[in-house]
């Protein structure tokens, strides 16, 4: 079963309140402790990682920010859901 853990406007990721929201939600929803790393390759960021103890079968715990700037680099207007499955770990789904 999938339980809601949160979601938001893509553009607010970067919000340490939106970062604080993700972790204290997932723990408090799941009683599994939830961390985020940012990633990056030549001076960009690459993807941002959303993970929690436990089994991480899937890897649909990503965000390829690179695949979701507009031409001018700022975040496109898309709504990121967050989601923990207990077979599956974190599953992240990007919508319009």
């Amino acid at each position: 079963m999938k339980k809601h853990i949160c979601t938001f406007p893509l553009p607010e990721i970067f919000s340490l309140e939106t970062i604080n929201g993700i972790v204290a939600t997932g723990y408090r929803r799941t009683g599994c402790k939830f961390w985020i790393t940012f990633q990056g390759s030549k001076g960009y960021l690459s993807n941002i990682q959303i993970d929690c103890e436990g089994t991480q079968k899937e890897r649909n715990n990503r965000i390829w920010v690179e695949n979701l700037r507009n031409e001018d680099r700022s975040l496109m207007s898309k709504v990121v859901s967050i989601y923990h499955s207990d077979q599956h770990g974190i599953i992240i789904e990007i919508t319009d």
